[in-house]
This record gives structure tokens, sequence and C-alpha cells, in this order.
């Protein structure tokens, strides 16, 4: 099968496998992750992504997880975080973070006997979310604005926050380091955030500027936000993922304008990417290496949605304005998605060649908390929201999924 052939078959299966879960009315996330698995080496063996890309997998996947970024920034409104919303994200980005990051390395230990700096590694890349998966089942759930709007804040600001603190982690890992210097994350906040701000400026000119027309507005945008999420990611790892963040929140004044002239564009462009995103990195799985895992395995996925993130959702909720439904619905929502799938398999390429301990171990179990943790949320989370009673009225479907 020639690469053009194998190209529109991912297009295909993206597109089909939304079609599909819009039929079902279940979220698009499930069958992508069937029909990646399905259609990868592995199965069928449609194609194999990194016969295909090669090393542009990863570049490619951190563009589109940028634009992605982008989109749900620009959904992000400052009077969401007005009352008890604000304390709840900001405790769920670092006291959340720092538990899941820790019972879950805990947990690897225990379970997999897995090397301690492989364990601590593993953990800061299971405490990912993302808007990836968040959003559609957002948008699946819908969920009362209060809630919505806090899990949708999480699942943003929670990529890029637990992306740069797992690079630093196999940094240390990979130099033979030990010490971990809060600096370097630091600096690599800000110079997302000092790139997105500088790329957001042109932006504002361009929806000024009443001669272009909407589709050249919309490719502006693109450019924008692809030149940013570039030119922070080589000046520091994925600095590139706040800078799209940053460039979001600084243009969500435009949101209005944006919105009118070039929405379509963005929305669709958004759809297509994640549907592509999740068939390409679900077909790298290999089922093999999944189910050798054994009831380890399935107790630590377990052990993640039973225990630390109801866990860590009670301490980000605690003496709030959110009632008890709505912290439930809180706890039952943490997604794992393509950010922690990527870099993951990033870093196992450099550990396989330096021959580190217990590094085979990474791919699977963070496939296997994907594709799980998606599966349960996204058939559970709206029963489990009506039995709160923290849904929207609306009848509308939804969007994506």
């Amino acid at each position: 099968m020639d690469d053009a052939t194998a190209i529109a078959i991912i297009v295909a299966a993206a597109v089909g496998s939304q079609i599909v879960a819009r039929a079902l009315r279940i979220p698009a996330i499930v069958p992508l992750l069937a029909a990646g698995v399905l259609l990868g080496p592995y199965v069928i063996d449609a194609f194999d992504p990194d016969e295909l890309f090669g090393d542009l997998v990863d570049p490619m996947v951190e563009l589109a997880v940028g634009v992605i970024l982008f989109e749900g920034s620009l959904l992000l409104r400052r009077e969401e975080l007005s009352g008890s919303a604000g304390p709840v994200v900001a405790r769920l980005v670092t006291l959340g973070f720092a538990v899941t990051w820790a019972l879950g390395a805990l947990a690897a230990i225990v379970l997999f006997d897995m090397e301690a700096r492989m364990a601590i590694l593993l953990g800061a890349v299971l405490s990912l979310s993302g808007p990836t998966v968040v959003l559609p089942l957002l948008e699946h759930v819908r969920p009362r604005e209060r809630v919505g709007a806090v899990l949708k804040w999480e699942g943003i600001l929670i990529d890029p926050i637990g992306a740069i603190f797992a690079v630093l982690a196999f940094g240390a890992i990979s130099t033979g380091g030990s010490e971990f210097q809060p600096g370097p994350f630091l600096a690599t906040v800000g110079v997302g955030v000092g790139v997105g701000v500088v790329a957001a400026v042109p932006a504002i000119f361009a929806l000024r500027d009443h001669r272009m027309t909407s589709s050249l507005e919309s490719s502006v945008l693109l450019a924008l936000v692809l030149v940013a999420v570039a030119v922070a990611s080589d000046i520091r790892d994925d600095a590139g993922l706040v800078a799209a963040i940053a460039m979001g929140v600084t243009l969500a004044h435009r949101r209005e304008d944006i919105e009118r002239e070039a929405h379509d564009f963005v929305t669709t462009l958004t759809s297509l990417l994640i549907g592509i995103l999740f068939v390409i990195l679900s077909a790298r799985v290999d089922p093999e290496r999944v189910a050798d895992l054994g009831w380890e395995g399935v107790a630590f996925v377990a052990f993640l949605i039973l225990m630390v993130r109801p866990l860590s959702a009670l301490l980000g909720t605690v003496r709030t304005g959110l009632d008890w439904r709505e912290r439930g619905l809180v706890a039952w929502m943490m997604p794992r998605g393509i950010v922690a799938a990527s870099t993951v398999s990033a870093f196992e390429l450099t550990f396989a060649k330096q021959d580190v301990a217990d590094h085979e171990l990474l791919v699977p179990v963070t496939f296997l908390v994907v594709v799980v943790t998606v599966l349960v949320y996204g058939l559970s989370g709206r029963p489990v929201a009506r039995a709160l009673d923290v849904t929207e009225d609306s009848p509308e479907p939804p969007r994506t999924g």
C-alpha cells in the first residue's frame, strides 16, 4: 500500500469514527481508539505510523495538539473563574497534580516492581489529561456551567504543566541527574507565555483588518499558532504547549470576532485533528504488550480511577462552593489522552538506546491507562452526570461525540 493511500485511510477512519459515534450517540473517542488499533500494524496492518511518518510523528502531534490547545483556550473566559471555580481549578492543577503524580508513581513501584526513576516519570506522564479528551467528553456529557468550567480549565491547563514536569524528569534520568530544580520549569513557562503573547499581537491586527476575507484570517491564525508552538518548543522543550494556551487566552477577548470570521474553520480543523491523532497514536499500540501487563495492569488503572482521582478531587474541592453532586462529577472525570501517549512514546525511544531498566513498561502501561480511562469515562460520563443531576437541560446532541 502506498503512502497516499495510507494517509487517506487515516483521514477516512478519523471522519468515519465520528460519524459512527454520532449515530450511536457515544463519545467519538471510543470508535477512534478502536479504529486505530484495528487498522494498525498489529492487527490488519493497513498502515504503520512510524514507517509512514518516521521521525515526524512526534513533531506532528505537538503542532496538532498546539492548535487544539489554542482553540480550547479561546473558550476560557476569566469570568468562569469567579466564585468557587477559580480556587478549585488552582488546587486541581497544583495539589491534585502532585497527588496524582505521587500515588501513580507509588502504585507503579508496588504493582509492576518498576524502578523508582521510571515510576516517577510514569507518574508525571499519567498526571496529564488534556483538551483532546476532556473537551469532546464535556460536549457529550454537557454538565452544568460551573462544574463544566472547572473541568474545562483543568483539562486545558494540566497538559503543559504535566508535560513540562515529565520532560524535566526525563532529562534528569537520561543525563543521570537526580536533583529537581524549579528554575527550568519557570523558564519553560516564561518562554511559552512570552512567545504566545507576542504571536497574539499580529493576530489581533489581522482580525481588525476588514480587508481580509474570513478564509485568509483563518489561515493567518493557523499559521501564527503553528509558528508560536514551533518557536517556543525550539527554545525550550514543551514550551510550545504553553505558547498555544497563552496565545489563546490573550485572544479570548476577541473571541466574538474569531467566532464570526473563523469559527467554522477552527472547529472543523480541531475536530479533524483530534480524530487523526487518536487513530495514529492508537495504531502504535501493541495489544499483546498491553495484555502482558495482566492483573497488575487492571489493578493499576482501577487504583487511578477509584482511588487517586477521587482523592485529588476531594482535596481540590473541599470547602468550596461546589455542592456534593458537582464534586462527584469532578471525581469521575480524569481521562488521559494524546499528549500522555505521544510524550511517553518519545521517551521510550531514548531509554531503549540507553538500556534504562524497565523502560519497556512505559508505553504499554500508558496506553492501557489511556484506553481504559477513555472508555470508562466516555461511556459512563453522561449516565453518571444524569444520576448526579448536574447536566444541562438542552436536548441538542453533542457536536463531536
